[in-house]
């Protein structure tokens, strides 16, 4: 759904690699969006440890409040712990959907700041900022 929205909506192309087939010449030259949890991605398993994120099968935690991993999900953007020059989104998705696209261009703008954590019904359960460190607010 993502990639038929992003081309249709946004009229681009997005690269779609498997975690497992991601190079270290892709971690070199370019961000990375990764969509799972740890347990799915091999890519986010590997750079998890250093997010400022401790995700398990249980429990997220951030931002110093810990959610319950069964019906929670976790979005953040930070530099790659591969790669500093470059940065990694754990993604779940757009932001906005198909009313907004439907609509003015004005509505298409990020709804959350620099991390996040989604209730399984895709509301908002925190939502937060890191500051010129990295560190969360």
């Amino acid at each position: 759904m993502f990639q038929t929205n992003f081309a249709k909506w946004l009229r681009g192309d997005v690269r779609v690699k498997n975690d497992r087939a991601v190079t270290d010449s892709d971690i070199a030259d370019h961000n990375l969006i990764l969509f799972g949890d740890p347990n799915s991605n091999s890519v986010i398993a590997k750079v998890i440890g250093r997010l400022p994120l401790r995700w398990t099968k249980s429990s997220i935690e951030i931002g110093g409040r810990t959610f319950s991993a069964a019906d929670h999900v976790a979005v953040i953007v930070y530099p790659n712990p591969l790669n500093p020059k470059r940065y990694v989104v754990v993604n779940s998705g757009h932001t906005f959907g198909d009313e907004d696209f439907r609509g003015t261009n004005a509505w298409l703008y990020p709804r959350l700041g620099d991390y996040a954590v989604l209730n399984a019904n895709g509301d908002i359960a925190l939502s937060g900022f890191f500051d010129e460190r990295w560190q969360a607010k």
